[in-house]
C-alpha cells in the first residue's frame, strides 16, 4: 500500500512539474521566436546598442536590405527602390565606437534624413536611370547622405548636369571599380570619380581579396564559420534590457573620448573611429610592398585605360579621416595618449610580401605622426607615376579644419554638412582645372 501510495505521488509530481515546466519553456520559446522574427520583419526597431554588440547582427540582421552578387563582382549593394526616412542623430557616439570608451553628452545633431535607391540599388533619384551621364561616381559610405544637402547633391548644382552615383558602405577601390566598368563606362560620362578613403579603403581591399579567391559571395563567406546561437538577437536583446533596467553602479571614470583639436576657429570636441587608426599605423614601405596595395595599383591602371578607352577622365578623389585631419591639432597629453594606445603595428604576412596583419602594440607619438602621412604620401606617388588625375583633399581639408572648424560630425566619422559644401566645391574646381 505504501509503494502504491509513493509511485502515485512520484507521478503527481512529475505531472505537477510538467504542468508547471511545460508552459515555461513553451512561453519562453513563443517569446524567442517573436522577438527573432518581429526584429526581423521590423528591424528598424532594433536598438542601435543590439546592433553594436556583434558585427554579424550589426551587418546582417540590422542591414538586411542589401543584394550579394555571385560570382563575386562588386560585392554588394542595397536593394532596389530601397527607402529609408526619419531622423538620424550623427552625434550618437555608437557610429564610431560599439563600446562604452565616449563619455555622456547631450549633444544632439539630428536631422530629417531621407535616403533612397533606384532602381539598380544604388543611391540616385529619380529612381530610372538616363543613358548617358555627364559625371559618374563611385565610392563607399561617402557617397550615402550624411548631411541635408550631400556633396554630391552641390556638385550636381554647381555642374548644371545630373549625376551617376555608385556606391554602397565600406566599398573598396576593387568593388568600386568593378561597378564602374559594369555600370558606368557605358553612360557615355565625360568624368569617372573614384573615391579613396584611407579609413578603410586599403583593409577592405584585402576583405575583397579573400571573398573573390573563396568562390562565395560576400554574406556566405561571413555567415560560413557563424554559429546559431551568435546569429541570435534574443541574448543581446536580453542583455540590452537587463542594462536599461538595472544599470551598473558605477560609470566608468576614464573616458576615452571626445579628444580635443584645437582650431583658430576654436576647439573641436570629437570621437575617433578606432579601426581608422590601423591603416594610418601602417608606415610607407610596409603598405607599398602588400599585397592589398598591388592590387589597387593594378585595378586603377586598368581602370584608368578602360575608362580613356570610352571617351572619358578617370579622377582618384583621396578623402582623409577625421582622424588623420585633426590629428596634429591634438594637444593634450591624456588625448594624445587615448589615442596612441589605439594604434597598431603593422606588418606584412610574409616578411618583406604579403597581406597587411597587425598586433596591439601601439606607436609612439613621432612614430604615428609618420605614418599618417604615409597612405596619403604612397597614393600621390603611384598615381603621379601612373599618370592618373589626382585629387587630395588631405590639405583642403586640414586647413579647412584649422579656419573655420568642424567639417567632421562628432560621433559619425563622415562629413557634416560644411564638410560636404567643402567637398563639393573643391571637386567642381578640381574637374574645370582639367577641363581647361
Amino acid at each position: 500500500m505504501k509503494a502504491s501510495t509513493t509511485v502515485a505521488k512520484k507521478k503527481a509530481g512529475w505531472k505537477t512539474a510538467v504542468n508547471i515546466i511545460g508552459p515555461i519553456i513553451v512561453t519562453l520559446l513563443t517569446l524567442v521566436i517573436a522577438i527573432e522574427v518581429g526584429f526581423r520583419l521590423f528591424y528598424q526597431l532594433i536598438p542601435i546598442e543590439v546592433c553594436a554588440a556583434d558585427p554579424i547582427i550589426g551587418t546582417y540582421t540590422c542591414q538586411p536590405y542589401f543584394e550579394y552578387d555571385k560570382p563575386m563582382r562588386i560585392g554588394y549593394r542595397y536593394t532596389p527602390n530601397f527607402k529609408l526616412e526619419g531622423l538620424w542623430n550623427p552625434a550618437n557616439p555608437y557610429l564610431a565606437n560599439s563600446e562604452d570608451s565616449t563619455a555622456p553628452s547631450e549633444r544632439d545633431d539630428s536631422f530629417e534624413y531621407r535616403f533612397v535607391t533606384d532602381d539598380h540599388g544604388f543611391p540616385n533619384e529619380p529612381a530610372a536611370w538616363q543613358d548617358q551621364y555627364d559625371i559618374v561616381i563611385a565610392g563607399d559610405s561617402f557617397t550615402i547622405r550624411t548631411a541635408p544637402v550631400t556633396w554630391i547633391e552641390r556638385l550636381e548644382q554647381h555642374a548644371g548636369q545630373e549625376i551617376l552615383t555608385l556606391g554602397a558602405p565600406s566599398w573598396s577601390t576593387l568593388n568600386q571599380a568593378e561597378a564602374i566598368r559594369q555600370f558606368g563606362l557605358d553612360k557615355q560620362p565625360k568624368f569617372v570619380l573614384l573615391m579613396f578613403f584611407e579609413g578603410n579603403d586599403i583593409i577592405n581591399a584585402q576583405q575583397y581579396l579573400e571573398r573573390k579567391e573563396s568562390g562565395l559571395d560576400w554574406r556566405e563567406y561571413d555567415m560560413q564559420d557563424v554559429s546559431f546561437y551568435r546569429r541570435l538577437l534574443t541574448p543581446h536583446f536580453i542583455t540590452y534590457l537587463w542594462q536599461q533596467l538595472f544599470p551598473p553602479e558605477e560609470e566608468p571614470s576614464d573616458y576615452r573620448y571626445p579628444v580635443v583639436a584645437n582650431t583658430e576657429a576654436g576647439p573641436i570636441e570629437t570621437v575617433f573611429k578606432d579601426v581608422h587608426l590601423l591603416p594610418l599605423s601602417a608606415d610607407y614601405e610596409t603598405l607599398a610592398a602588400s599585397d592589398e596595395f598591388t592590387a589597387v595599383k593594378s585595378t586603377l591602371i586598368a581602370l584608368n585605360e578602360e575608362v580613356a578607352a570610352h571617351g572619358a577622365e578617370l579622377v582618384v578623389v583621396y578623402i582623409p579621416s577625421k582622424e588623420h585631419v585633426l590629428w596634429s591639432r591634438v594637444w593634450d597629453d591624456v588625448d594624445v595618449n587615448n589615442v596612441l594606445e589605439r594604434t597598431v603595428t603593422v606588418t606584412l604576412s610574409e616578411g618583406d610580401s604579403g597581406r597587411l596583419q597587425w598586433e596591439p602594440n601601439f606607436l609612439s607619438y613621432d612614430r604615428f605622426s609618420e605614418t599618417t602621412q604615409a597612405q596619403e604620401q604612397l597614393m600621390t606617388d603611384f598615381t603621379s607615376e601612373a599618370g592618373l588625375h589626382f585629387l587630395n583633399l588631405t590639405p583642403i581639408f586640414w586647413q579647412g579644419s584649422i579656419e573655420n572648424g568642424e567639417l567632421y560630425h562628432y560621433g559619425d566619422p563622415h562629413w557634416n554638412q560644411a564638410g560636404n559644401d567643402l567637398a563639393a566645391d573643391a571637386i567642381w574646381a578640381f574637374l574645370q582645372s582639367i577641363s581647361e
